[in-house]
Parts: structure tokens; sequence; C-alpha cells
């Protein structure tokens, strides 16, 4: 670590200390606009694209469910892909969601997924870097598999780590959020404990590349419910 980082490790630990943790989401996705969404989009290009051809291959796919939907790169830029489909977007952000509704005719609803009472299921539900900055990974999962009546598709962008035995959850407070690492164990557990069976769930690895060319894995958590 140098000197810079070290230094502004310690500036965020005294602010802590001194003024008290951040209030989760406040810092980080206020500020994000659609300039930002559209080039942490562009960045997981190869990501993107593998998610594109796993949701043209669903053909009994009716209901969409995305969580984290931001300023709403897929149902704006992209929203030839719900043609004859019912698409929902769930953001933490009010700006978020009021960009979306102005530019989108589908369906939003501002608010934090983890507190939301969700009384119907959706055949496909998906979510990209979004269980990346969560306040409980395990209940995300919990609630993925509820709303999920067919398919679900989660991506971690962090990494895949399939030596940890927990989640590795990381404060930020100048963010307001948290930076975790995915356990594959504890994800496997939790999904078999909330009534999946081994052969109704896929936990793997995904090559991506930016624009740059630089590559690194991340996690995808594929659902199939057989019943």
């Amino acid at each position: 670590m140098d000197i810079e980082a070290i230094s502004k490790t310690i500036f965020r630990n005294l602010k802590t200390r001194i003024i008290g943790k951040s209030n989760y989401g406040n810092e980080r996705w206020e500020k994000a606009d659609s300039n930002w969404y559209n080039d942490i989009h562009s960045q997981n290009n190869e990501l993107h694209n593998n998610f594109v051809e796993y949701f043209k291959s669903k053909d009994d796919v009716k209901t969409i469910l995305e969580i984290g939907c931001g300023t709403g790169v897929y149902p704006i830029q992209q929203k030839e892909l719900f043609n004859d489909k019912k698409y929902t977007g769930i953001d933490f952000s009010k700006p978020n969601i009021e960009f979306c509704k102005k530019n989108s005719i589908f369906e939003f609803i501002q608010g934090d997924f983890l507190k939301m009472n969700l009384d119907k299921k959706y055949d496909l539900v998906y979510s990209h870097a979004v269980i990346d900055h969560v306040y409980d990974i395990d209940e995300f999962l919990r609630r993925i598999v509820k709303v999920c009546g067919k398919y679900a598709y989660v991506n971690a962008y962090r990494g895949f780590f399939s030596d940890l035995n927990d989640h590795k959850m990381h404060w930020q407070d100048d963010d307001g959020c948290y930076y975790n690492d995915l356990s594959l164990k504890k994800t496997k557990t939790i999904l078999l404990d909330n009534g999946l069976s081994e052969d109704e769930f896929l936990i793997r690895k995904q090559e991506n590349k930016d624009l740059n060319g630089k590559i690194w894995n991340e996690t995808v958590i594929e659902i199939t419910k057989k019943s």
C-alpha cells in the first residue's frame, strides 16, 4: 500500500471515529448519473454480452425484475430485449428511478430491495454488480430465491473467490457502502438452505474484459427452478 492510500485509510478511520459512520448508500449512489452507469456498463462488456445471450435463450420469460437498475442501461438503451415482456426495475437511488421513469415506458420502483415486501414472483430476476455492495449478502440471496419464479442471473464483479469460507465485507465510509468478496461456499449453503437443490443452480467463473484489454474473473450465479 502506498503513502497516499495509507493516508486515505487513516483519514477515513478518523472521520468515522469522530463523526460516526456514514449512512449506507447516501454518498455513492446519490452521486452516480447516467454517464457513470454507461461507463461502468462498457467496462464490463464481456459479462453483459454473456447475459444478453443467456436472456435470449429463455423463450418462456414474460415477467422480469432487475435489482439495481441504475439509470436504465437495459430498459432504455436495449429496450428491444423486453418487447412483449413486462419489465420492472428496482433501485436504491431516487434520482435514478426518476431518470428511468422520464426516459422509459417500463415500471420502476425506488427502494431498498432488502426491505421490500414483494408479493409476486418473476420469470427472470437479474442483478449486475449489486451483491458486491449490499449490507447483508445472505439476505440478498434469500430474497432473490423468493422472488425468482423460473430463472435468476446474479453477477458479482469483484472476483471469483473459491477459497473463502465466508464472505468478506469491507466498509468504505467515504462511499457509504460495502465492497464485498463473495464466498462461493457460503453462497452455495444459503441457496441450499432456502429450498434450492444442487441441480437448480450454478455458481461459475465469468471472464470479463474492459475496453482497454484488462482481463479479470467475475462470479455469476445462475438459478433454474424446476418446480
